[in-house]
């Protein structure tokens, strides 16, 4: 996880905001999704998270459930570790894999967890994971020096907040909205208590994500004191439309609004 924490502690540091960039292996190929993960990187994304194909991923909307239908028949447990090995060769990056708890069960929670470290995956986001849930998953990447990303939403109160600053080893996953991923014009503001309430717990750097899919919208994050931005949909969007040149063009459109605020 050191790259993950350098970028982290390196980011607070210099007062710069972070930008994870999403795409899903295998969309439309596994050796396209890596360049264009690569490609996201050289463009200014500081963590990239991949997406590791499932045929019935709840939390997102229809371009990401899209992604993963077009993935799907070519893109399996191998060719997910595959992808992560493609872009660790390109990019030194911290890797965040995002998946559902099926395919990595699958397999093995132990047996998964230590082959993608191996590949050079840095942080587990586990979409339909409970946090009451995590224990044994944090055990398991704990041992292969990775981190599980919590998450918070507008509703996560009390204890369990509590629970959750106390958890997080890397940084945390604001869930900016009630719903599923996707673009979206109106930005909500509902998330906002409940991360200053976290921040009373833990010092760890928290990422918007849900909703978001340019500068503008990621500024008016940075401006409402988050640490930086996720950005999923707008990326795979990008990518359908004009592969990794697309994928770049935007992340760097979203970079020049972290990072100009004024």
């Amino acid at each position: 996880m050191s790259r993950l924490a350098d970028t982290l502690r390196e980011a607070g540091q210099a007062r710069r905001a972070l930008l994870m960039a999403y795409l899903c292996a295998g969309d439309p190929s596994p050796v396209q999704s890596a360049q264009a993960l690569v490609a996201a990187a050289e463009a200014g994304a500081d963590i990239l998270e991949i997406g590791w194909p499932f045929s019935d991923p709840v939390a997102d909307g229809p371009v990401i459930q899209a992604a993963s239908q077009r993935a799907l028949p070519h893109t399996g447990r191998a060719e997910v570790l595959e992808v992560v090995r493609q872009v660790r060769a390109g990019s030194q990056a911290p890797i965040a894999l995002l998946g559902y708890c099926n395919p990595i069960l699958r397999h093995g929670l132990q047996e998964t967890v230590r082959d993608l470290a191996s590949a050079g995956v840095d942080a587990l986001v586990v979409a339909d994971l409970a946090f009451e849930e995590t224990a044994p998953w944090r055990e398991a990447c704990q041992a292969q020096g990775m981190s599980v990303v919590p998450f918070i939403a507008p509703t996560t109160q009390g204890p369990r907040l509590e629970a959750i600053a106390a958890a997080a080893d890397s940084f945390v996953y604001a869930v900016a909205l009630l719903g599923v991923t996707g673009q979206r014009l109106e930005q909500s503001a509902s998330i906002l208590p409940v991360v200053a309430r976290l921040r009373q717990h833990t010092a760890a750097p928290v990422l918007a994500g849900f909703g978001i899919g340019d500068g503008e919208q990621a500024a008016l994050w940075r401006q409402r004191g988050l640490d930086g931005v996720i950005v999923g949909s707008a990326l795979v969007q990008a990518m359908v439309e004009g592969g990794a040149q697309a994928v770049g063009a935007k992340v760097r459109a979203i970079r020049s609004g972290l990072d100009n605020l004024g």
